[in-house]
């Protein structure tokens, strides 16, 4: 093709249409590259509203999922702090039973132990049962006749040899009785009676203690 311009009016009908094919030619190509341009555009447009409302639904998700996870965890460390509490009053209760348990079997021990020093001690020491008679008979309001002291035939005695004179100036009149254990008597007058026997005032101190503790058992 001549690279020399002719003037349209002088070009054949076959340049005519030949340049204007041409031209037809060149625009549709612009027209593609455009299109082109714009489809590129657009598919970068979407991609970054797509990105966006993806990140937006992601933080959104991620919100709402802490949200949910976070009531989860006050319900599950509640259900966690009730059970921990219900556990710590078992144990308190567990711990004072044992407790009372612990001290109730001490007490039980050392009365155990008191009565096996005084049965000892009964059999050893024969003066013992001097104190006893005396508070007996200061627990009488008076004396009225017949006035009588009752004791183990090994203590009847001891009463003679340290308690003549105290004895005998009040009327007392001293009688042996094997069913008394050494260092116990029964004290009796004509209205009144006190017992202070071994197995009596051992129990009056049991149940002072709320102790069920027998003197004749071992």
């Amino acid at each position: 093709m001549s690279s020399v311009l002719i003037p349209k009016e002088q070009q054949t009908a076959y340049e005519r249409w030949e340049m204007s094919s041409f031209s037809d030619g060149l625009s549709m190509a612009n027209v593609n590259k455009a299109k082109k341009k714009e489809e590129s555009v657009s598919t970068d447009k979407i991609a970054e509203i797509f990105e966006g409302v993806r990140k937006e639904a992601f933080a959104k998700g991620m919100q709402e999922g802490f949200s949910v996870g976070m009531d989860k965890a006050r319900q599950y460390a509640q259900t966690d702090k009730l059970a921990f509490l219900k556990l710590m009053d078992s144990f308190s209760h567990a711990l004072e039973q044992s407790d009372e348990q612990i001290a109730d079997d001490a007490l039980s021990l050392a009365l155990e132990i008191a009565k096996a020093m005084l049965k000892v001690k009964l059999n050893i020491d024969n003066s013992v049962v001097l104190p006893v008679v005396m508070d007996a008979i200061h627990y009488l309001p008076y004396v009225q006749k017949p006035a009588r002291i009752l004791v183990h035939h090994e203590d009847a005695q001891i009463l003679r040899d340290y308690l003549a004179e105290e004895i005998a100036s009040q009327h007392w009149h001293i009688q042996e009785d094997h069913n008394i254990e050494r260092g116990g008597c029964l004290v009796e007058t004509g209205a009144n009676q006190i017992d202070a026997t071994n197995e009596v005032r051992w129990k009056r101190i049991s149940d002072a203690l709320a102790q069920n503790n027998h003197w004749l058992l071992p």
